[in-house]
């Protein structure tokens, strides 16, 4: 094995710069030790944090800059909390324009967000105390991102302690400062900033995420490049001036990075004299050892400003230890630092000009003879998420075409042998705030670049670079003949037990495959119910779920079919409730297919066990029948607008002739397909099925891998199932002659989450559709 270096591109110091870039200069013309710049470079190289870029700028001049290949000087960069400097600063242009003062109570800004009962801590909370860090909470609501009003979510938080008496890290603290800036400048802070900070800068090609209510996240999901970065902190050492014009009051930059809460009261000087995070916090800025301060960002993103020593630095890592990566500046930055101009040392300034210029992130590179043997091949994934279904390789000329396959989406990414192949995707990668809602909405397609080698002869290795942002995914495909397992590892998992590997089988690739609607039946009639026709879904090979409307837990239906988007639902139209101890009534005044207590008939047809108790032994209506079909339609549209069909609960839309064309005619109205009604005939779909009477659990997983045997190739099939979670509610469900609803509907869960059933599926390259795929 070798290893092998890259040159990157971008040589760096006496480049040509456009004129809204910062001015270039020597270190030593500045001061500055290139020796001394050397040495923390080869530090860097050599530690345990990957760096992506480094800039220094002394004196307002840059005197070194250098990207790590294949991170590159004119891609912006994910920087996390450094946002929060930003957010800071949009509030001190807020405050010079007297649109706000940070002495605003904050519930002043939201009278339509505020809980029903306001604590005395929650009427205090004032602007300076979200800008300082003491909110007051005893811990932060990490619960605010995964809500739907993040605002709310905030002003809902407890607040246990005075405002101004505790630092807690509290990203939600920097959301609400940006939410209050659009408040009253009626802009997204990213677009408040444009002609107060950005323009003046020349900071150009940015973005910033947004929450679900469309305001800036604040705390996070700014990306702006290296000098970007440098410009802002250039900024801040000036005062607030920029090329002779005072753009940010410099009485604001004195309040922002003075020291206005202790984060550690307690700490010792020992202590002190060893932690960056305990020498006090700002506004939205930290202070740091030798009377700096800095933004600061997750994962090793800084700008530090060092008034005294008129310096900042700049990097952007993934580093796994923030305090060791700012020791290395301190260690060898800072003493580099001189108070007035050195000679000019020409063999130093070349060599470090030479060693800028070949900086890159060291990578293997080892052949296989078994890229041929895995050509062409797709493996299906076996997993509890459809978050990778399928994975594709495809080797030609030292670059490897990866396909990864979603429920929704294949990305194809390319991968060179001995080199970086750049190139773009909407994959997502690694993302510290991946839970919350809009995460990364709106961005751009990511710039990724990646390199592959083998390991040994079954072990192929990608690495996966998202340029743009601090993180790495490591992709190891393990093969063993037809089978692969498939582990990806970034920062955030690497030491998680609990990581999920994808298990494989080789995909037998059939030109025109056997379709399979599997669905799921009778959502709304118990919690158990709900919660297996969800896992089922996103957990197994369910591709459609049937919702009863009028029955008692159609509400949560709703709003868990509102969580899992890509569920294609059909209304189950019911004019029957079966079960004895649990009963629904018709949402219409339709007596002649209500019982003489108001709720539907518990049969269909006639039962001996509930004499006079079906519709069929009564006097049915078909104008009864419409007026409740329109009726259940209308309330599912309502909750449900991706409506995509219509099925029929025990066979309530085909029992007759003229209940047959009724359905058919009314779902036309509504633009909805009634599949249950001639669906061959219609639709080309065939209904398939297999005995599941008096099997275990084991043997009916072996029946249902047997009708999958059987399907034929070109042809479209449902098959229909209620699955259900055994437990004291659903044993509670039942009418007579079917005892066993909760073992057997438990059983229909096992099926349809199978790893056993999933392979077979694979290996009989089966398609999987829903209705939704079909009828459209």
């Amino acid at each position: 094995m070798k290893k092998i270096l890259f040159l990157l591109f971008w040589s760096t110091i006496l480049f040509a710069q456009k004129n809204t870039s910062l001015p270039r200069s020597t270190p030593e013309a500045e001061g500055v030790s290139s020796e001394g710049i050397l040495n923390f470079l080869d530090a860097a190289s050599k530690s345990k944090h990957e760096f992506h870029s480094f800039m220094l700028i002394r004196h307002g001049k840059v005197v070194a800059e250098s990207w790590w290949n294949p991170y590159r000087s004119d891609l912006k960069h994910t920087m996390y909390s450094v946002s929060k400097s930003f957010t800071a600063t949009a509030v001190g242009f807020a405050v010079s324009e007297k649109k706000l003062s940070v002495e605003d109570n904050v519930i002043s800004f939201f009278p339509n967000d505020l809980p029903i009962n306001i604590s005395p801590y929650l009427a205090e909370l004032k602007v300076k105390d979200l800008l300082s860090m003491s909110v007051g909470h005893a811990k932060e609501n990490q619960g605010i991102i995964v809500s739907d009003n993040w605002v709310k979510e905030f002003l809902s938080t407890p607040i246990v302690n005075q405002p101004g008496s505790k630092f807690l890290y509290n990203s939600g603290a920097t959301y609400m400062l940006s939410a209050i800036v659009q408040k009253v400048t009626g802009q997204k802070i990213i677009d408040y900033l444009q002609p107060r900070l950005f323009a003046p800068l020349g900071i150009e090609n940015i973005d910033w995420e947004i929450s679900p209510n469309n305001i800036n996240t604040g705390g996070w999901g700014l990306r702006v490049k290296t000098e970007d970065m440098a410009k802002f902190g250039q900024l801040f050492l000036q005062k607030g001036t920029w090329k002779g014009k005072q753009i940010l009051p410099a009485s604001w930059v004195e309040e922002a990075t003075s020291m206005k809460i202790m984060q550690n009261p307690t700490a010792t000087q020992a202590q002190k004299d060893s932690s960056d995070w305990i020498q006090g916090y700002c506004y939205q800025m930290w202070r740091c050892r030798n009377n700096g301060y800095r933004a600061d960002g997750a994962n090793g993103q800084f700008i530090i400003v060092l008034p005294e020593k008129d310096a900042v630095i700049i990097t952007t890592a993934e580093a796994p230890d923030m305090q060791s990566e700012i020791n290395l500046i301190w260690k060898h930055i800072l003493p580099a630092l001189n108070d007035k101009k050195l000679p000019t040392n020409a063999k130093k300034q070349a060599e470090l000009k030479q060693r800028i210029a070949s900086l890159a992130l060291l990578f293997e590179t080892k052949a296989s003879a078994s890229e041929s043997k895995f050509s062409g091949k797709t493996f299906g994934l076996i997993s509890k998420s459809k978050s990778l279904q399928t994975i594709s390789f495809d080797f030609k000329n030292e670059v490897l075409n990866v396909t990864l396959k979603t429920d929704s989406v294949a990305h194809t990414i390319p991968f060179g042998f001995g080199k970086w192949v750049n190139s773009e995707t909407t994959k997502f990668g690694p993302y510290l705030v991946a839970a919350g809602k809009f995460n990364r909405v709106g961005l751009s397609p990511f710039k990724v670049a990646g390199s592959y080698t083998w390991q040994d002869d079954k072990t192929l290795e990608l690495t996966l670079r998202y340029i743009e942002s601090p993180h790495t995914e490591t992709i190891l495909c393990s093969f063993d003949d037809d089978r692969i397992i498939v582990d990806i590892k970034n920062i955030f998992n690497k030491n998680n037990r609990k990581r999920e590997f994808f298990k494989g089988v080789m995909v037998n690739n059939v030109a025109n495959p056997a379709k399979l609607i599997v669905r799921g039946d009778d959502m709304g009639y118990s919690h158990s119910g709900n919660e297996a026709l969800i896992k089922c879904f996103k957990e197994g090979i369910q591709t459609s779920i049937e919702v009863i409307v009028p029955s008692p837990w159609f509400p949560e239906a709703v709003k868990m079919l509102a969580e899992n988007p890509k569920a294609d639902v059909g209304l189950h139209f019911a004019i029957t409730s079966e079960w004895d101890n649990v009963k629904w009534r018709p949402l219409t005044d339709c007596p002649s297919i209500r019982n003489a207590d108001g709720y539907f008939y518990p049969m269909l047809y006639h039962n001996n066990n509930y004499p006079n108790q079906a519709i069929l032994d009564n006097a049915w209506k078909i104008e009864d029948l419409e007026k409740e079909l329109v009726a259940q339609i209308k309330m599912a549209l309502k909750y449900i607008p991706r409506l995509s069909h219509i099925s029929g609960h025990m066979g309530s839309t085909g029992f007759t002739p003229e209940v047959k064309e009724m359905a058919k005619r009314v779902a036309k109205e509504f633009n909805l397909k009634m599949v249950d009604v001639e669906s061959v005939k219609d639709f080309g779909i065939n209904y398939i099925g297999f005995d599941f009477n008096k099997k275990t659990t084991e043997q009916r997983i072996d029946g249902f891998i047997a009708m999958l045997d059987k399907l034929e190739e070109g042809k479209t099939y449902v098959f229909v199932e209620h699955p259900g979670i055994d437990n004291d509610e659903l044993r509670a469900i039942h009418h007579i002659g079917y005892e066993d609803v909760a073992q057997g509907r438990q059983d229909v869960t096992f099926i349809f989450t199978s790893d056993k059933v999933k392979e077979a599926i694979i290996k009989n390259g089966i398609q999987l559709v829903s209705y939704k795929d079909v009828l459209k």
